[in-house]
């Protein structure tokens, strides 16, 4: 491939699908990014990184998912929770797993189809080796992305300085050399990671930050948020976009919206107080 080419490679932008994520996103996100979605938890990370995937299947195009925190039979479960037609998606091989959690199962169990057991998730060669043997056989211009949930998980069966490592080198390989985005979820607020905050955002290309929003949480509800707060490559709008998760996936809540729920708060409040 000539030099010219790398360059126009380099400036691939693709939507994710996601109608609420791509708004926030006119021109689409860089195919070459690293892209992280940290936040507190409950805060909605993992959601959209599924509705990710969900949307890139539903769409034809192939997907490799690394779990730490979930079972992969967890993981297709949620996806389908969002609404995922997932006949489709298994029959035509548009999804692998990559298993790093059932090494904490206290039994063998047999693998499912479309997942690959890592049996020793600390050795993070391993788990290179086998994203890399899925990209050979399903071709990396045919994959919408790499997916993992979570860092975190990966910091605790692993270690902190050997998973930041292994993302450098997987944002080097994955989506700069190989043009493949890559995703993964990232838990804040946990004291023993504190550190390594700093050097995750740092790594990142694309920053996706979620929150519960300040005010309701103050009155005693969780109402979920999303910014995408540092995107290289393309312009992005940084503001704070409320949302909720339905059936058939996630959606951006409207003024209306979050006036019924100051009501239903205010209602509570009126319901449950003492009389003088």
């Amino acid at each position: 491939m000539s030099l010219s080419d790398k360059l126009a490679k380099g400036k691939i932008l693709y939507h994710t699908g996601v109608p609420v994520l791509d708004d926030q996103a006119p021109d689409g996100f860089p195919r070459n990014a690293f892209g992280v979605i940290r936040g507190p938890g409950g805060g909605g990370k993992s959601v959209i990184m599924n509705e990710m995937v969900r949307r890139a299947t539903e769409a034809g195009h192939k997907v490799i998912y690394v779990c730490f925190e979930d079972s992969p039979i967890s993981i297709l479960q949620n996806l389908v929770s969002l609404g995922w037609q997932h006949e489709k998606a298994l029959e035509n091989d548009l999804i692998e797993l990559v298993d790093c959690f059932s090494s904490l199962i206290l039994r063998r169990t047999p693998a499912l189809e479309h997942t690959h057991v890592v049996r020793d998730p600390s050795n993070t060669d391993t788990i290179t080796d086998t994203i890399n043997s899925l990209i050979d056989r399903m071709g990396a211009d045919s994959i919408a992305g790499i997916y993992l949930d979570s860092l975190t998980e990966f910091f605790v069966q692993s270690h902190p300085f050997k998973a930041v490592n292994a993302a450098k080198a997987w944002r080097a390989t994955f989506c700069k050399d190989l043009n493949i985005p890559f995703w993964a979820v990232y838990h804040t607020g946990l004291q023993q990671f504190a550190a390594y905050d700093d050097v995750i955002s740092y790594t990142s290309d694309v920053l996706i930050d979620t929150r519960h929003e300040p005010a309701f949480a103050k009155a005693g509800a969780l109402v979920k948020q999303f910014r995408i707060t540092k995107m290289k490559g393309a312009r992005h709008i940084p503001v704070w976009v409320t949302f909720d998760v339905r059936s058939e996936g996630i959606y951006a809540l409207s003024i209306d919206d979050l006036r019924e729920t100051a009501k239903s708060l205010s209602r509570f409040e009126t319901s449950g107080s003492e009389p003088d």
